[in-house]
């Protein structure tokens, strides 16, 4: 018999939640950021969206990027599976997964830019 035991592999679950925490803690920031910058008094308000309160403009935000943040949420949710059985840290796994998925998508948001 062996003392030695295998080293304890993380989970895809907790490395799953800190990866949705990674996220929840940038939206919060730039939710925080946008509120916090007060508003010019003279604004012209012939343009469209242009009246919008910071939190009605981070809502729309939220609405028209949301298609962009599910593909992320996707393509973490399928980075994590494979880190999660090689990573025994869900903190790392997460956190890598999330680094992971934001370098693809300035890889493809530079293609598309680039393509335009």
């Amino acid at each position: 018999m062996s003392d030695v035991e295998a080293p304890r592999r993380g989970s895809f679950g907790p490395s799953l939640l800190v990866a949705l925490g990674w996220y929840a803690t940038v939206a919060a920031a730039l939710f925080v950021g946008l509120v916090g910058v007060p508003a010019n008094p003279n604004r012209d308000c012939s343009a469209a969206f242009a009246c919008l309160t910071p939190q009605e403009g981070f809502v729309v935000a939220a609405i028209l990027y949301a298609p962009v943040f599910a593909a992320m949420l996707l393509i973490t949710a399928a980075i994590t599976v494979p880190l999660a059985r090689r990573v025994s840290s869900p903190v790392l796994a997460g956190t890598l997964s999330v680094s992971i998925t934001v370098g693809v998508a300035v890889v493809v948001a530079g293609i598309w830019q680039g393509a335009r």
